[in-house]
C-alpha cells in the first residue's frame, strides 16, 4: 500500500497556506513527494462564511483544504525528471457533485490537465479514494486556480514556486505556532521563526463607480499596491454570477493608485480584487462597481398630446433600460397619474377652467441607479370634446 503523507498547515490572516509540515512535526519543504507518497491535501466542501475571499460570490458552498476556507496553496516543484506530486483527497461525501480540477483563469475557460490525474467517476468525488493529483515541475504555470467543475467561485490559487528544493535541506520550524497575520521568515540557515511583515493590499475607492459597457478606465485606490516589474492583476466579480471580468490592461501610478481598464458586457454590480505580483490579494469589501447603461429615452422631448377638458388621458413614454419612472418636476394634468413601473400617464381630466399646457419632467431609472430626465408637455383644451391620445 502507498505510503500517504498528511499534513498540518499554518494559516494566515487572509486564510492563505504559508507551508506545510508532515505529522511528526518536522519541517520539510526539501521534502520530495514522490508519485506514490504524495503530499496530500484533504479537501471538504462546506458553506462559505464571510472570511472567504468570495463570500456572496458565485456558488454558496467553497472548497475547504485541511479545515482551511479557500486557500492560497503555494507548491514547488522544479526538475522535470522529477516532479512533486499533490494530491487533492476528495474522499470526504461533502465533496459529491463538485469534482475539484485546475485551470488556467479564474472564468475556468480552459482546464489545466498537463501532469493532472483524477479518478473521474471510478470513484466519484464524495466516495473513498476519489482525488484529483497534479505533477509539479519548472513548466507548470506559475499561477493556476483551483476549482469545482461544476460551480463558480468554490477555490482560490494555486501559487508554482519554480524554485529548486534540494532534498537535502531541511527547515526548522518554529516551537510555537504563530498568530494571525504573521509569516514565517528564514535565519538562511533553515531556521524558520514567525514575523510580522505580510502587508496586504487594500482597495477603499474607485472612480467613477458606474461605467457603461464601453471600455472605460477605473481609478482604484487603496493601500500597499506593488509594481516591481508587472502592474498588478485586477479583476472585476459580478456579485449575482460570480463571473470574473479581467482588466484589458492596468497601471501602476503610486503604491495608493491603479488604474485599470475594463470592457464588462454584462450589466450588474462589481467586486474587484488585486493581487499584487507577489500573489498577495484583496477583494474590495462590497460591490463597488456598478456596470450599466444609462436609460436612453426613446419617446421624443416635447408636446405628448391635447386633451379637452373632462376628457381621457392615455399617453405612454418609454426608455430603454429603464425599471421605473417618476415625476421629477412640474405636474401632470389633474386626473392623470404616471405608473412608475410601465411610463404609462393615465386618467380622466379634471379640474382646469380654461386650455392649460402642463409642463413636467420624468426620470427614467435603470436597475442599476442610473437616470436619465425629459421634459415633457399635456395640453388640456376648453372648448372640444371628448379624449385624445398621441405617442
Amino acid at each position: 500500500m502507498s505510503s500517504i503523507l498528511k499534513v498540518d498547515t499554518i494559516q494566515d490572516q487572509q486564510g492563505n497556506l504559508i507551508i506545510s509540515k508532515d505529522s511528526g512535526g518536522a519541517g520539510f519543504q526539501g521534502k520530495y513527494y514522490s508519485s506514490t507518497a504524495p503530499l496530500v491535501y484533504e479537501v471538504k466542501v462546506a458553506a462559505k462564511t464571510a472570511d472567504s475571499p468570495y463570500f456572496g460570490v458565485g456558488s454558496s458552498l467553497g472548497y475547504y483544504i485541511n479545515n482551511i476556507q479557500t486557500p492560497i496553496i503555494e507548491l514547488k516543484g522544479q526538475d522535470t525528471s522529477k516532479p512533486y506530486y499533490y494530491r487533492f483527497d476528495q474522499s470526504d461525501s461533502s465533496n459529491s457533485g463538485h469534482p475539484l480540477r485546475f485551470y488556467v483563469d479564474a472564468a475556468k475557460t480552459t482546464e489545466y490537465t498537463t501532469g493532472v490525474t483524477n479518478t473521474g467517476n471510478s470513484p466519484a468525488p464524495g466516495n473513498s479514494g476519489a482525488y484529483t493529483q497534479i505533477a509539479v515541475d519548472k513548466t507548470t504555470p506559475n499561477v493556476l486556480f483551483y476549482q469545482c467543475s461544476n460551480h463558480g467561485n468554490m477555490g482560490n490559487y494555486v501559487l508554482h514556486n519554480s524554485t529548486h528544493l534540494n532534498t537535502g535541506v531541511f527547515l526548522k520550524m518554529p516551537a510555537a505556532d504563530g498568530t494571525n497575520g504573521q509569516a514565517l521568515t528564514t535565519n538562511g540557515s533553515g531556521v524558520l521563526s514567525f514575523a510580522d511583515g505580510v502587508t496586504f493590499p487594500t482597495i477603499s475607492s474607485i472612480s467613477p463607480g458606474v461605467i457603461e459597457n464601453t471600455q472605460t478606465a477605473v481609478t482604484i485606490t487603496g493601500t500597499n499596491f506593488k509594481d516591481s516589474s508587472t502592474p498588478p492583476f485586477v479583476d472585476a466579480i459580478n456579485s449575482s454570477t460570480g463571473a470574473i471580468v479581467t482588466a484589458d490592461s492596468v497601471s501602476f501610478t503610486n503604491a495608493t493608485t491603479v488604474v485599470a481598464t475594463f470592457t464588462i458586457s454584462v450589466d450588474g454590480t462589481y467586486f474587484l480584487r488585486l493581487e499584487n505580483n507577489d500573489g498577495i490579494a484583496c477583494r474590495s469589501g462590497t460591490a463597488l462597481l456598478t456596470v450599466s447603461d444609462a436609460p436612453a429615452w426613446t419617446t421624443s422631448a416635447g408636446s405628448l398630446g391635447t386633451v379637452a377638458n373632462g376628457g381621457t388621458i392615455n399617453f405612454t413614454v418609454a426608455a430603454t433600460n429603464a425599471t421605473s419612472f417618476a415625476v421629477q418636476s412640474g405636474a401632470l394634468p389633474g386626473g392623470a397619474s404616471l405608473n412608475t413601473s410601465t411610463g404609462a400617464i393615465t386618467g380622466t381630466e379634471s379640474g382646469s377652467t380654461q386650455t392649460t399646457t402642463f409642463n413636467f419632467t420624468i426620470r427614467a431609472t435603470d436597475a442599476q441607479g442610473q437616470t436619465a430626465d425629459r421634459a415633457f408637455s399635456i395640453t388640456i383644451s376648453h372648448g372640444a370634446s371628448g379624449g385624445a391620445q398621441f405617442n
